[in-house]
This record gives C-alpha cells, structure tokens and sequence, in this order.
C-alpha cells in the first residue's frame, strides 16, 4: 500500500492505496483530528490498542464525519495520537526520541553523510531537518533521522528513553510503529503531506507542536513489555554476564579478551563474544515474562515496574541459558546455510574458520545446559532435572527439523508435500519457544497444567513463524539487495510445494528446470514471482500464517494467570509480524 496526495493522481486508486490519502485540505485534516481527541477520551488505556480496534473505532469516525474511507489511514493515525497524547506529554524532553526521514533533504545540495544510525545532518539550511534537529536537540531530545525503527526501538529498550515522536509517510509509519505498538511505547507520528521518498513535506507546525507538547505525570497508564525487555538487555552487558558467567567461562583467570592471544581460554573467549554480539534477546524474555506471569501477575507490566528485585540469580542464569543454546543453534545454521554475515558483521566460521564455529556453537550448548543444572541448589533438583529434560527434548527435535531439511534438499524437489514441510516447521521454531516459556513457568513452581496446552501453542506458532519467514523471503523492502535467497540456496520451502503441487507434471518439470537452470538470478526470480502470483501460492501461504496464528491465540484461551495469557498473545503478536 502507498500513501498518495490527491493531487498528484486523479486516476481510481486499488482498494489497498484507498486507506492511504492524506487530505490535501487543512480544513478536513483539523476535523479528523478534533474528532479523534473526542473518540480517544472513551478508550480503555491500561493496554495498548490493537490494530483491529483502532481501524474499527477510526471507521467509524470518518463516516461520523461523512468523509470517504480513503483517509483511514490518516485518521488511525490521528486516534492513535490522541490515545497516546497523555502520556506522551508527561515524558521528559531528555527521554524522547525524535525520528525524522530522510527524504525531506533537499537532495541535490544535502551535506550529510550517512553512518550506521541514518543521516547526520550538519544543518547547512537547506531543508527542514536541520532546524528541527537542532531545536529538538536544544530542548533535550535525541534525534535519528532514518527510515524505520529498529535503532530507536533499541535505544528505548536499551534505557535510554521512553517515547518516540515519528514522522514519515503513512505506509512507513505503519510498517515501522508496528513494533513500538506492540511494546507499549508512548509514541506519536505526523504523517507527511506528501511522499514520494525524495523531497517530501510533512505538516511542521504539528512537528513543532508535538515536539513542545508536556504535561505533569498521568495516573492511567497503559501497559507495558519494557521493562522486562530492558531486563533482558541489561543480562548481556559485560559486567553482568560476566558476573553471571564467572564460574561457567572461567574468564576471570583469562589474560585477555583476545582469542588468538590466550587460546586455552579461546573457546570461552568467543562464545561470550557471541553471546553478547546482537540480537534481539526475545528468548530470554520469554523466560523471564514466563517466570514474571507467576511471580509478579500484571504488576511486572507497569511501565515503571521496578524489576530490581524480581529474579533470583538462578532465573537470571536461566535466561542466559535459553539465549546460550539459542545462540548456538544460529552458529550451526550460519554454516549448514552458508551464510556470510548476521549482526552486520561475519558470522563466526567465516570470521574464525569452520572448526573453530562448530566448536564455539559446541560449547555454547554445553553452556546452556551446565547454567541449567547449576540451579539445582536454590530450585531443587527435580526442577532442574525437569528443566534439562525440556531443553534436550528441545534440542533434538531442532536437531530433527535441522537435519530434515538439510537431507530434503538432496531429493527432487517436484516430490515436495506441504505437510511434510509444516511437519519439519513444528520442529524447527516450536521447541525453543516452548522451552523458553515451560523453563520459566517451572522456575516458578509451574507448568505442568498447562503443559500440552503450551506444547499446541508452540506448534502451531512455530509453523506460522516458519512460513511467514518464507514470505518474507520474497519481501524487498526489509533492506534486502535481492529477494528470494531461499530460492537461490535451494532452501526447500513450503511456497516450492505449494507451487509443484498447483502445477500438473509438464508445469512441474518447468519449475524444476527453472530452480536449477543457470539463468541470471533476477530473471529465475522473477519468473518464480510470476508463477507464485498465477497458482497463488503467496495467498496460500498467507492464509496459512492466519489459520494457525489463530491456533495459536485459540491455544492460550482459558489458560491461567491472565498474565501469562496475556504474555502468549503477546508472544505471537510480535513473533508473527
């Protein structure tokens, strides 16, 4: 979907661009948000407000208004606001992130340079950019002008501030807030006037309005995940792993923190690395939410929930574990896929060499499950021995799923069947989260009640992860250079099966000689798209994501306390994104 001004196409827009038109005049644009101010005040605010909800509630605004349904997206925008207005405001200028694209630079003379974060702007005055940039800096702000989120979802997580004031175009607020939504971040947008990607215009007085906007601490606050996400964070910076560690990696005896330099200790000296290299540490926060649910109920979800206290060391170590063996399980794929980079920089066999990988990812495992075993002390030796089972239960089945799909890449492809691709799905994805949620609960003095439950939820959100990274395999817009790399690798994917099983046997023969023919990537790939298109495959796929992201919702149903209920809608509203 793309957001168009009116005035640059006259022509009938598809159903999809309809919900993305900002209103070209003033006038209609102060309606819409006068009347979201008046909607927002009969919303619930203790839990964020879904998507579906806020389209249903925002429809109903603009046919109160009489206005067409093209400005939908607009006005969820508008309502969105004024539901976060509140809270947004009573958050100090020092703790706001302000998020600025970069296609309000004037292109031609721009000075900037780009670094990992986005443009830097040197204000040579040229644009907007640089007085806004400079007033929000003088007032307290951080500014980051980039496209998307990621960065400055990172820096909330990371402690360093509580709300985001966007602006962007309504397609790139919708894709990039989505995140920021799910967490429970005060945020609020404008959307730019028009797009385009190249010199755009955006509504600065609203800018300048949202900028200064404050207000004294609010008493309603609406619920959220970061707090225990910055918890998780906070696991892996140096001097708490290595406190956590101490013992397990032995690095206080280490000389140095360069491998080549001390190889006894080389093995440790990486696998911390490792561990500490990226990501985004959502396994270990399932164990810690899980843990939390039990423990805490509703009150670890309060934005100023103060987690000081909440976790014994053992679950801290837990925690680690998950990610150790989690991580462990990235070196191996990294090599069996042959992958060159992930973090933004080279994965550990291209950086160190093949044997010393398989041996970090070795010895990673070995971790996990020694960090594991070490709380039999303060959780008691059959909850430990029930947590190690929950993990080498996890393991082998990944090891299973893992070894599946290597072998299948060896047999003929036309002999791909959907079910045998969901059934090496289930394995792959579901064992980690329900090792990760079960290590928790049983942390906690829980889990066997609802342990079959969780063992379906973990299923069927397993095989919705899997195959929507297989969609997403064919997205061009997550800063890939070329899509369909499944494809290329001779990865076997559900949307190959789907496809050799829409086709008869002469159209199937096609498709294989297509995969394996020598034509140039793009070409192979398009045509690819183009047969995806025709059999409906990518709809299949979708509707399958769907049928069992319902599942899953439809697993943690009755399911007690209400907090970690509510974690497990949590879980697969941000896993399946």
């Amino acid at each position: 979907m793309t957001q168009r001004n009116e005035s640059r196409n006259k022509a009938r827009p598809s159903a999809d661009e309809d919900i993305k038109i900002v209103p070209s005049d003033a006038g209609v644009r102060e309606r819409i948000r006068a009347h979201a101010e008046r909607a927002a005040g009969d919303i619930d605010r203790s839990r964020p407000i879904k998507r579906d909800e806020l389209e249903q509630l925002t429809r109903s605004l603009l046919n109160e208004l009489e206005l067409p349904i093209d400005y939908l997206g607009f006005a969820m925008v508008a309502l969105s606001n004024e539901f976060w207005r509140p809270q947004f405001a009573a958050i100090r200028f020092n703790r706001r992130i302000l998020l600025l694209p970069h296609c309000l630079r004037k292109l031609d003379v721009c000075q900037g340079t780009y670094t990992s974060l986005g443009l830097d702007c040197v204000s040579c005055g040229a644009c907007p950019i640089g007085k806004l940039k400079a007033e929000a800096e003088a007032i307290g702000y951080q500014v980051i002008i980039a496209e998307g989120t990621p960065a400055v979802v990172q820096v909330v997580l990371s402690g360093d501030a509580d709300g985001i004031l966007g602006v962007a175009c309504l397609d790139s607020l919708e894709k990039a807030f989505e995140r920021v939504v799910d967490l429970g971040i005060p945020h609020m947008a404008v959307p730019l006037l028009v797009d385009g990607c190249v010199e755009t215009t955006a509504e600065l007085n609203q800018v300048y309005a949202m900028l200064r906007m404050s207000s004294a601490p609010v008493s309603e606050r609406t619920r959220s995940y970061v707090p225990l996400l910055r918890y998780a964070e906070r696991l892996f910076e140096p001097g708490i792993l290595d406190a956590l560690l101490a013992e397990e990696l032995r690095l206080a005896k280490a000389s140095t923190h360069d491998a080549r330099e001390d190889p006894m200790h080389g093995a440790e000296i990486i696998a911390r690395d490792w561990l500490r290299a990226g990501g985004k540490r959502f396994r270990p926060f399932v164990t810690l939410a899980s843990y939390a649910a039990m423990t805490l109920g509703e009150a670890a979800l309060h934005p100023d929930a103060d987690l000081t206290e909440a976790f014994p060391e053992v679950v801290q170590r837990t925690a680690v574990a998950v990610e150790a063996i989690h991580k462990a399980s990235l070196v191996h794929d990294d090599i069996e896929d042959e992958d060159a980079y992930r973090y933004g920089r080279q994965t550990l066999h291209r950086r160190w060499g093949m044997p010393t990988a398989i041996n970090v990812g070795d010895y990673l495992v070995g971790l996990g499950y020694r960090l594991i075993a070490s709380g039999a002390d303060e959780l008691g030796a059959d909850a430990a021995a029930d947590m190690l089972g929950m993990f080498s239960t996890s393991h082998l089945r990944l090891s299973r799923g893992q070894g599946a799909e290597i072998l299948m890449r060896e047999n003929d492809m036309r002999a791909l069947r959907p079910i045998d691709l969901l059934s090496i799905y289930a394995l792959k994805t579901a064992p980690a989260f329900e090792a990760a949620i079960c290590v928790g609960l049983r942390a906690a003095g829980a889990v066997d009640a609802w342990r079959e439950r969780l063992r379906a939820y973990a299923r069927y959100l397993g095989i919705a992860y899997q195959v929507l990274n297989d969609l997403k395999d064919w997205n061009t817009d997550d800063d890939k250079l070329l899509a369909g790399q499944d494809l290329l690798s001779m990865r076997p994917t559900v949307l190959q099966a789907f496809a050799f099983e829409a086709v008869d046997r002469a159209s199937g023969e096609e498709l294989l000689g297509l995969m394996q023919s020598d034509v140039a990537e793009e070409a192979k790939l398009a045509r690819m798209r183009q047969i995806y298109c025709t059999r409906g495959v990518f709809q299949r796929a979708e509707a399958l994501v769907e049928k069992y992201r319902k599942r899953a919702v439809a697993a943690a149903t009755g399911i007690e306390p209400p907090a970690l209920r509510e974690l497990m809608h949590f879980i697969v509203d941000v896993v399946l994104r």
